[in-house]
């Protein structure tokens, strides 16, 4: 039987489960399969980088009780905050005498580009959704040749419920969960690595999976539920999951990332209708009303329906916050401001901003070049922001991170 290790680097604050949803779902989905316990096993490794940062000699303790000859895989999850990581944890477990095959899978593999190159000790590399391709991985034959870059299709209804295996133990009263209803997004924003750079699907999960683990959270007295989907407010099902949270009476806080365009006509109405009866919180991510930026960056924006649907959340006391990003294409500081001084002008008291950050696999990645853009790492996981453009140099970008930190002092790299 082989023997398997998932290492996550996770983002775990105070009063949240201990293991995120993104490796609960994994186990989930492995646990599940009709090979499990007779032809493969599988152990888990969370590391909390809120925790440890970068202090890889405190991860290298965790390491210990380990016996690495037992394993036969180690799979370790790529993110932009656990980047610095990846390569030095690799050498650590090859010290440690693990010399069998390392799989990488995360966001920061979803780019094919310089995989081999970027990461020169690893076996198999998993880009895209990594359920169905880490349990190919984890059964590929030692014979396989390496390095194997597995992109397999993607069933999301064949991903049993984080909550409904106790793959992630819910507490009474507990602070805050995360729920997943779809995966992938429509949109094509070339600064945004959420959708499915393969096909651009979105997969939707089963009402009957989300209203189950809503009854959990219901009966458990959940504070807060924040929906991690890019875009709530768009298909099918979404104002199913809000009927059904209306019917059970859920008080619980309910976090939902939205767009402005699709709050339009009957269903937009009603979406409005039931964020009014219900305790919901909207993310609206903007990022800019200035035309010449959002174009640069493919995310249209129709300024003045924001403003009117801004004046219908405001009368109807709906609570809502607005992102923007700086350091964007064609952006200054005064353009920045623009952005600021609208929603602000326009009644939303909550507004964050954040620094534009180039996601491998993007197509702004792709384009750095184009906008001659310049990178420094900063903030505690040394992750790379643009901090220079064309259109503005370092001492005006951080005229811009003052800006945004005196607007939300805690939205900070």
């Amino acid at each position: 039987m082989k023997n398997i290790l998932i290492i996550s680097f996770d983002l775990i604050r105070e009063g949240e489960s201990d293991k995120s949803l993104s490796a609960a779902s994994l186990l989930a989905f492995l646990r599940n399969d009709e090979r499990y316990g007779a032809e493969f096993f599988v152990h888990h490794l969370p590391i909390n980088v809120l925790k440890f940062g970068d202090r890889l000699s405190e991860i290298g303790s965790f390491l210990s009780v380990f016996n690495f000859e037992e394993f036969d895989a180690i799979a370790i999850s790529c993110h932009v905050w656990s980047e610095h990581l990846t390569n030095p944890l690799i050498a650590k477990l090859r010290e440690a005498g693990f010399r069998k095959k390392i799989i990488l899978g995360g966001p920061q593999i979803s780019c094919p580009n310089h995989l081999v190159e970027n990461y020169p000790d690893c076996q198999i590399f998993i880009i895209g959704y990594a359920e169905q391709s880490l349990l190919n991985a984890i059964l590929c034959s030692e014979m396989a040749d390496f390095p194997l870059f597995l992109k397999n299709g993607f069933d999301f209804k064949s991903v049993p419920s984080v909550y409904t295996t106790r793959e992630i133990e819910v507490a009474d009263n507990q602070k805050m969960v995360r729920l997943e209803t779809k995966r992938g997004c429509p949109y094509r924003c070339s600064f945004c690595a959420h959708r499915d750079l393969e096909s651009n699907r979105v997969f939707n999960c089963t009402g009957d999976k989300v209203f189950e683990e809503l009854s959990i959270f219901k009966a458990k007295s959940v504070r807060k539920i924040n929906v991690i989907d890019p875009v709530f407010n768009m298909g099918q099902n979404y104002l199913d999951i809000l009927r059904e949270m209306r019917r059970i009476n859920l008080s619980s806080e309910i976090s939902l990332q939205t767009r402005f365009e699709n709050i339009r006509g009957r269903d937009g109405e009603a979406f409005l209708n039931l964020c009014g009866a219900l305790n919901v919180h909207l993310e609206f991510g903007v990022q800019t009303v200035v035309e010449d930026e959002y174009k640069a960056v493919n995310r249209l924006n129709n300024v003045r329906k924001i403003k009117s649907l801004m004046r219908r959340l405001n009368d109807r006391d709906i609570s809502y916050e607005i992102s923007l990003i700086y350091g964007l294409p064609n952006q200054t500081f005064d353009s920045f401001r623009r952005s600021v001084d609208f929603v602000r002008r326009n009644g939303c008291d909550n507004v964050v901003a954040f620094p534009l950050m180039l996601l491998k696999g993007t197509e702004l990645y792709a384009e750095r070049r184009k906008w001659n853009f310049k990178e420094r790492r900063l903030g505690k996981f040394g992750i790379p922001v643009v901090v220079g453009s064309n259109s503005f140099g370092e001492d005006e970008w951080y005229r811009m991170k003052d800006l945004a930190e005196r607007l939300n002092p805690s939205a900070r790299i």
